[in-house]
Order: structure tokens, then C-alpha cells, then sequence
């Protein structure tokens, strides 16, 4: 029986082949797209869910509130002296591991001089705690003593090549050397706990005996803790309270904020990276996503019921004959589904050989290393099964039960005609096409219009011609540094600061008004620097002076602060006023000497903060260069050779400013890609099933379109008569889709400090484009229809 069922599918569709590649490509591309968005979704959605105590890991955040001007950040950098404390204090952890990423590091063995950029230290328990298996060495002591390193299989092969690296020494910058210990199995791809090179975390508190003391200090440290069997979060949250009213109550009193930690479950941290209850949810964009991909099948869906059912009237004889010849309901249905379902696996097929095409182009435009296939991951067979039987079913069922529902008298007395409701139905399946499609649309510009508005925003700063020197390995030689640079043809000026222009400000303490009580405190980003930031960063100096290097009070007691802190500390003219600067237990006064402009010091993401600018060059960690118009290579060799005299066993690394501006808004660039793209495909799709839609139509009126061109009616007027209807569907979708994309895209952009309005033009554009592509679309049927032969068309029917 069934075999019956799939010869007689494969012969009707054989027959209407024009109508069946269009069902099968549409199918096709929209299967391909779902297939794409759901191996992301998924990706996404298993970062660390790999690690055995997943369910009772938790990393460990931050809130600090400031009731004064009712601010809230949230932040996942602990203190370092957290960790060992909360193991200690409280019976409910089990264990605690920090993780200290100190960015881009230099390592040396034999010849061999790499830059790591995957690079930490771990806490001794750190391979207990996580499922990173170790190919050689002890999980419980490979980072268990100072000076002890472990690397990934990858790691010690480009130091090593085939030689076992065990026991041999390992160069860190240009300071101290690690024993190689361990050697761990290269990390997946869907960790944030990435490392290539572990350092034993005993090393950093050698090097830096001071930071296990300073309860307010916090750096790129890391805090991860297991709970003990049956224990759970909302239990600890007095203990934590406790925690830190009696280690840091009385310094965050000092700042005026009050200071609460919080345990964040580890699968959590991938989609909300700051924590759970603040900060960036890159949730919702995840459940878009697979939004999108539901809304691009249903669109490729609508194309089967709507060319199915509208070609009721040329199925009707055949339906109404097997039903006289005693054929039930049931036999139809199924015959009619299975149709459906080699539709669907053909479609299948081809959305199998469209992702294998444009997989790579994929990958680089979300960043991935997604493959479709793999041996042992069973369920994407299985969900391949699952999609092509939805599918199927979803665009089969509604046709099914229409046309097996034809009344055989009627049908074979040649009275048959559609029903206005199915009629209905029909048409509002196209409109739930196009108001999809124009939600796609009105989003990837309204994403696009964002980006451009970041990337043409005037920051505060002129960012053209900068560059970032990075002095790792340059100690005491930094000030003599960039004297040499500054003498170099090209170089226009050139500053020392701890202002990382395009990342942020790396140090922030509390500041207020001279003798003010410790609650109006507030924290500021402290830029601690050489007299010559606003020279060679282009900052504006609205009141007031600059550093003058021949003034000694200027480098003691001498401050600059930007519009918002002047307005933070109260003051309308802030020029001569007496502020603290209040670090930890130490306080210095100062006098404000100068103030600039609000200066974007990091992403549009977020408002422009407080900002004291002091000179301090020891604090360095940046040279800031502004260079001359012109071969930016040469000038930068240049550099280099000045760079290799003062730190030749140390690296030449920097980065252009305007680049690293950019990659603050690789996850929106990529999300207006996505959004650009299947929006197009949505738009195709939908335009493929009204071409066959039209086309369909046409055939129908055949004999009506003979005789109003026999009874004068123009072409352009036939034309008009079969695109009207259309024309009405297509505008009822837009004007459906256009207020759905514009709460959508309000609440997106509510999340940005700095951020484009929404203009009225830019969904009339979007409305015009969309009308325009459809009318153009139907025109090609309706005019190939109009310009028939009328005596043909007559003669025929």
C-alpha cells in the first residue's frame, strides 16, 4: 500500500515540475537555515556543560550599588584573597578555585619566543574541579607549588615539537622560569575557561605577595566554587552577607556603595557573562535566533499549503473519482501527506549539500568551528529524522485535510468551487509571510543603522592614527622609551597612561569633595599617566590647563576630571576645588586644575562614567602614539627598532585604536549579518511562492482574462486586475510586521547608553522595498498572463 502511495507521489510530482522545484528549493533553503541557527543555538547553549559537577559548580560575582546616584554594576572580577577565605569560612563550599587571566604573555624556551594569548593561572584543585583531562602529570599536584606550569597538547608541541616536555623550564616575560608539570588534552571550543599555559596560581602570590591582603583590590581574578552535596545557593546568601560585612564592610563604607557577592550556577555564565542578575543577557538573542529559523521553515511551509490548495481545482476531479471509487478519508490523507514528506526529504537533501556549501562562510561570520557530521554525536541524526518528518507534517497536513475533505458529488458534477474560507485562510498565510519577512528586514537595518552610528560617533577623542604599545617587558625604560619615539619621523606625540583607548581605564577609587563624609564617595576610572594623554589622545580641555611638566605640584597634587565627574562631585565650575583622592587606607588631596569634555573611554555600550586624570607614569602599562598621515608600516618598523634597543628579549605588540574599537561590536556585527541575511532569504522564499501562487492564479482565470481582452480590456489593466489581490496581502503584512519590528528593535536598543532613534522613513523604506520586490515578482506571471493570445486562451478552456 504505501509503496502505491510514494509511486504515485513521485509520478504527480514528476509531472508538475515547475511547481515541485519550487517546493523543494524553498524547503531546501529554509531546512538549510534551520540547520545552521540550531548547530549555533546549540553550541551556544552547551558552554562547560561538559564538566561532570556542573550542577554544583558556581563562579562567584559581584554587585556594588551606590544609593547616592542609584547606580548598580555588576562584575564577575573578585579579589584575590576571596577564594581560600570562602573555603575556609564557610562549611558549605567544598572547594574553591581562582583563575587569574593576566591577558597576552610572553613565553620563552631555547629560541622559541611566543605570545600567548590563552594564558592563566589556576589554583591547585583547578583539574579536580574541571574535566580538562592531564595526558602526563598528577591532577592533584601538577599546580600545586610555586613556580609550576601546565600546558595543552597543542602548547607543548610549538615549544617542544615531539620532545616530552615534562620537567623542562619554560620562560615567563622576561622575570622567572616554571617547571613543565603536566601536560593537559587540548580544551574544547565551547569552554570560557580556555588556557593553553596554566601557571600554578601559588606563583602569582609569590610574585605578588601584597594582592592575598588587599580586600579591594580586584583584578582579572576569577572565583569558581563547588558547594557541598545538598547545599544550594539561596542557603549561602547570609553566610555571604556575613562574608563580607567582615571583610570589606568597613572599606566599601569608605567608597559609599554597599558590596554584596553572589553565586552564579557555571552554565549560566557563557549567556550572562557579568552574572545573573545584571549585566549583558545574551539570552534572548539566543531564542531569536531560533525565532528565526522556525519563521524561515513556516515561510517555506506557507509556499507548500498555498501552491497545494490552490491548485484544489485542478486535484478536485481526481480526489471526487477515488472517493466514488470507494476510496476513505484516511487513503487520501495519507496519500496526500506522503507527498508531502518526499517534498520534504528531497528538500532535506538539498538543505544537506546548501549547508556543507556555505558552512565555512558560516563559521566566519559567527566565529565557530561548527561541522554537521560527527561519529559519535548521534543526536543530529536523530534531529535531522525530527526535521524532515515536521516538515512534512507541517506543510502537508493542512492540504491534506482540505482536499480529502472535497464532496465527490459536487466535485464530479463540475460544481466545484473553493471556499471563501479556505480562500481566507490562504491569503492569510501569505500575509504571515510577508510580516515575517519585514520584521527580518526592519531589524538587520535598524542593526546596521546602529553599527554605523558606533562606528561614526565622535568619542571624545580623535582615534584615527592611534596606536597602543603595550610595555610588558620594558620596566624602568618606559619614560626613555617614549622620549626615543617621539623623536622619530612620523610620530606626532606620544604618552605613557594606564588608559587602554578602546578597552578602558584599568584602575578606578573612590574620590569626593575635600573633608566630605565617606557616603558621598564615589568611585571614579583613575587615568594615571604622563603630562602629554590630552596632547596625544586629541581630548578636548574645556576649563582650566594641562600638566605643565615645569610645575612639581602638578605631579602631587594636581588633578583633571572629566564633565561627568565635576557634575558627580557637585561642582558647576569645578577650577581650583580641593578633592580626595581616597585609595584603599591611604588618602591625597588635590586640587582640580583642568576639566574636558565626556570622553567615550570605553564601549557605546555603556554611559560615560566619572574620570580623574593624575600623573602617575609608574603606573604605565600603555604607550599611546599618535602617528602622521601617511605609511603607517614604515613608521611602525620604525618603532619596532626603537623598541628592540630597549627590550630586545621582549616582543614588539601593539594594535591600532581604531581596529580595537571595532571588535567592541563583533557580537552586534555578527548579529546584523545573521539578521541580513536570512531577512533577504525570508524575502526570496516568500517571492518564489507568490511567483508560483500567481502563476497558479493565472492558470484559473484563464478563460476570464480571454474574454475581458476580447471585450477592449488593455494589458496593463488584466495586469492590474491579478496583482491587486496580491498587492492587498503584501501591504497587510507590512502593516502587521512594521509595529511587531518596532517594539522589537525599541527593546533591543534600550539596552545601549548611546543609541540611534527610530525614524519614521526607515520603515517607510522598508515597507517600499518589500511592496516593490513583491510587485515586481507578481508582474512577471501577471503580464506573461495579460499578453496571451485571448482566441488561444478561449479556444482552450
Amino acid at each position: 500500500m504505501f509503496r502505491n502511495y510514494y509511486r504515485i507521489a513521485f509520478r504527480h510530482l514528476q509531472r508538475h515540475k515547475f511547481l515541485t522545484v519550487i517546493n523543494v528549493f524553498g524547503l531546501a533553503v529554509g531546512m538549510a537555515c534551520c540547520i545552521l541557527i540550531v548547530l549555533y543555538v546549540r553550541d551556544e547553549l552547551s558552554f562547560d556543560r561538559f564538566h561532570r559537577k556542573a550542577d554544583s559548580i558556581y563562579r562567584l560575582t559581584k554587585v556594588e550599588s551606590n544609593s547616592a546616584n542609584g547606580s548598580m554594576d555588576h562584575g564577575a572580577n573578585t579579589q584575590i584573597a576571596v577564594g581560600p577565605a570562602l573555603k575556609k569560612e564557610i562549611s558549605g563550599i567544598k572547594d574553591a578555585v581562582r583563575i587569574f587571566t593576566p591577558g597576552t604573555t610572553l613565553y620563552t624556551y631555547g629560541d622559541k619566543k611566543i605570545l600567548e594569548a590563552h594564558t592563566g593561572y589556576a589554583d591547585a584543585s583547578f583539574f579536580q574541579m574541571f574535566d580538562f583531562p592531564l595526558l602526563e602529570g598528577d591532577p592533584a599536584t601538577a599546580l600545586s607549588t610555586p613556580y609550576t606550569v601546565v600546558l595543552t597538547a597543542g602548547a607543548a608541541k610549538r615549544y617542544f615539537g615531539q620532545e616530552s616536555p615534562m620537567g623542562k623550564l619554560l620562560k615567563v616575560g622576561n622575570k622567572y622560569n616554571c617547571t613543565v608539570t603536566g601536560v593537559a588534552a587540548d580544551m574544547p571550543a565551547n569552554t570560557d575557561l580556555r588556557m593553553e599555559v596554566i601557571q600554578s596560581f601559588a606563583t602569582l602570590t609569590s610574585e605578588n605577595s601584597r594582592w592575598e591582603s588587599q580586600w579591594f583590590m580586584f583584578t582579572n581574578n576569577a572565583t569558581y566554587v563547588e558547594l557541598a552535596k545538598d547545599v544550594t545557593p539561596t542557603a549561602l546568601i547570609p553566610l555571604l552577607k556575613n562574608f563580607v560585612e567582615v571583610h570589606i564592610g568597613e572599606i566599601t563604607r569608605k567608597y559609599g556603595i554597599e558590596f554584596f557577592l553572589e553565586l552564579q550556577p557555571l552554565k549560566h555564565v557563557h549567556l550572562h557573562p557579568d552574572s545573573d542578575s545584571g549585566g549583558p543577557d545574551n539570552t534572548p538573542m539566543i531564542w531569536l535566533y531560533v525565532a528565526i529559523a522556525a519563521f524561515i521553515v513556516v515561510i517555506a511551509c506557507i509556499n507548500f499549503m498555498n501552491l497545494t490548495t490552490a491548485r484544489a481545482n485542478e486535484r478536485a476531479k481526481e480526489v471526487g473519482l477515488r472517493k466514488a471509487l470507494g476510496a476513505e478519508r484516511r487513503s487520501l490523507v495519507l496519500q496526500f501527506l506522503t507527498e508531502s514528506l518526499v517534498i520534504s526529504l528531497l528538500s532535506l537533501i538539498g538543505a544537506l549539500l546548501l549547508v556543507l556549501v556555505f558552512m565555512p562562510v558560516f563559521n566566519t561570520i559567527t566565529g565557530k568551528q561548527l561541522t554537521l557530521f560527527t561519529a559519535t554525536d548521534m543526536s543530529v541524526y536523530g534531529g535531522l529524522l525530527l526535521l524532515v518528518t515536521a516538515v512534512g507534517l507541517l506543510a502537508g497536513s493542512y492540504p491534506a485535510l482540505y482536499l480529502s475533505g472535497l464532496i465527490p458529488v459536487k466535485v464530479l458534477k463540475g460544481s466545484f468551487i473553493t471556499p471563501g474560507r479556505k480562500t481566507f485562510i490562504r491569503r492569510a498565510l501569505v500575509v504571515s509571510q510577508f510580516a515575517i519577512a519585514v520584521i527580518l528586514i526592519v531589524a538587520s537595518v535598524v542593526v546596521y543603522t546602529q553599527l554605523r552610528f558606533w562606528q561614526k560617533k565622535n568619542l571624545g577623542f580623535d582615534k584615527d592614527h592611534l596606536v597602543n604599545v603595550y610595555l610588558d617587558g620594558i620596566d624602568s625604560k618606559a619614560g626613555l622609551l617614549r622620549t626615543a619615539v617621539k623623536e622619530l619621523p612620523g610620530v606626532q606625540e606620544a604618552s605613557r597612561s594606564n588608559f587602554l583607548i578602546g578597552v578602558g581605564i584599568m584602575n578606578g577609587t573612590a574620590i569626593a569633595r575635600e573633608g566630605v563624609d565617606n557616603k558621598e564617595s564615589f568611585v571614579a576610572n583613575v587615568i594615571s599617566g604622563d603630562d602629554a594623554l590630552l596632547k596625544t589622545t586629541g581630548i578636548k580641555l574645556i576649563a582650566g590647563r594641562d600638566f605643565d611638566p615645569t610645575m612639581a605640584t602638578d605631579s602631587t597634587a594636581a588633578f583633571i576630571v572629566n564633565r561627568a565627574a565635576a557634575k558627580r562631585l557637585g561642582f558647576a565650575d569645578p577650577l581650583g576645588k580641593r578633592i580626595e583622592w581616597r585609595p584603599g587606607n591611604l588618602t591625597k588631596h588635590g586640587t582640580i586644575i583642568g576639566m574636558v569634555e565626556d570622553f567615550n573611554f570605553r564601549s557605546l555600550h555603556y554611559q560615560i562614567d566619572p574620570v580623574v586624570y593624575q600623573i602617575r607614569p609608574e603606573d604605565a602599562e600603555v604607550l599611546t602614539i599618535r602617528l602622521a598621515p601617511g605609511d603607517s608600516q614604515k613608521q611602525l618598523a620604525n618603532i619596532e627598532r626603537v623598541w628592540n634597543r630597549f627590550a630586545p628579549d621582549s616582543p614588539f605588540n601593539f594594535s591600532f585604536i581604531d581596529q580595537a574599537l571595532q571588535l567592541q561590536y563583533t557580537g552586534e556585527r555578527t548579529m546584523g549579518k545573521i539578521f541580513g541575511i536570512f531577512a533577504g532569504l525570508a524575502v526570496f522564499i516568500a517571492c518564489m511562492g507568490l511567483l508560483g501562487l500567481s502563476m497558479l492564479i493565472a492558470r484559473q482565470r484563464t478563460k476570464e482574462i480571454g474574454i475581458r481582452k476580447v471585450l477592449g480590456a488593455s494589458v496593463t489593466h488584466v495586469s492590474a486586475l491579478l496583482s491587486r489581490d496580491f498587492l492587498k496581502q503584501v501591504l497587510a503584512g507590512v502593516a502587521i510586521g512594521l509595529p511587531i519590528a518596532w517594539y522589537a528593535m525599541e527593546q533591543w536598543l534600550s539596552h545601549f547608553a548611546f543609541r540611534v532613534h527610530l525614524y519614521w522613513w526607515l520603515f517607510a523604506l522598508t515597507a517600499f522595498i518589500v511592496i516593490l520586490i513583491a510587485l515586481f515578482t507578481v508582474s512577471i506571471q501577471s503580464v506573461k498572463a495579460a499578453l496571451m493570445n485571448p482566441v488561444k486562451s478561449l479556444r482552450t478552456e
